[in-house]
């Protein structure tokens, strides 16, 4: 399971107003939802998995090998196999079924507590994301999911500790992508909260001004323009959408579409 394959469909959206998404399940009443670890109650039932093994990274067999019982080191490993393919497939319900129940099998596997809390993250469980993608960090000793962690908080009203979630991950020194996603973040919450200044002072943290930009500047353009804009600066505004529309024809109207209100 690459790491970025799983990963990269766990982008906080810049709408600070955006409603937790509705899962799609298809007709009829939802199931319900599996109990968590430690909670009274029966341990999840064995989801079905596939019958082939997937190719692992190195770091996540180790980790597997190192916190699956006895026997159950192919289950585990064929439940993270699953669960990527569900997620790439829109199918976050099925990756959290899988994905609860592997964390019965093996509590302590960061992977799996990485990969259960995105799934939720998905989903729009933000609090329960938020407990998995903690426990995480606490395992792992990574701040590299520390921008879902400040989307979570965002998303249950703790501002303070999306900030601190963010600042931790810049001090860790996460790559620069993750970190522009939860700067995204804060200065979503600042715009929202009325003060495009502050939103246009947490977006100079990176380097916006940049002959090369990545996938992630335009995001950062956008919101720059649409603070730009609430603070009265207009022709500012107008520049950073402009620079959009150069690097990509298509992005600025996506990316219009991502932040109209819900």
């Amino acid at each position: 399971m690459g790491r970025l394959s799983l990963y990269q469909e766990a982008t906080p959206v810049e709408d600070p107003k955006r409603k937790a998404p509705k899962p799609s399940r298809g007709g009829g009443a939802p199931p319900p939802r599996p109990p968590r670890t430690g909670e009274q109650g029966a341990r999840p039932r064995k989801p079905e998995l596939p019958r082939e093994r997937p190719h692992l990274p190195r770091e996540v067999h180790a980790d597997v090998r190192s916190t699956a019982p006895s026997g159950a080191v192919d289950d585990l490993a064929r439940a993270l196999g699953a669960a990527e393919e569900a997620i790439a497939r829109g199918d976050a319900a099925r990756a959290v079924e899988v994905l609860a129940w592997a964390k019965s099998v093996a509590t302590r596997s960061w992977a799996v507590r990485e990969a259960l809390g995105i799934a939720l993250y998905l989903e729009g469980r933000f609090a329960e994301a938020q407990r998995e993608l903690l426990t995480y960090r606490r395992l792992s000793g990574r701040h590299d999911q520390n921008h879902l962690l400040a989307d979570c908080a965002r998303a249950t009203g703790k501002i303070d500790q999306a900030v601190e979630h963010v600042e931790a991950m810049i001090g860790a020194g996460v790559e620069e992508d993750r970190i522009a996603e939860g700067l995204i973040v804060v200065a979503g919450a600042r715009l929202e909260g009325g003060e495009p200044d502050g939103a246009l002072a947490v977006l100079r943290r990176l380097e916006l001004e940049v002959e090369e930009p990545e996938p992630y500047h335009l995001r950062l353009w956008h919101l720059a323009a649409r603070a730009a804009r609430e603070a009265g600066q207009e022709e500012a505004a107008q520049r950073w959408r402009a620079r959009i529309a150069e690097v990509d024809a298509d992005a600025l109207a996506v990316l219009d579409g991502e932040s109209r209100p819900r």
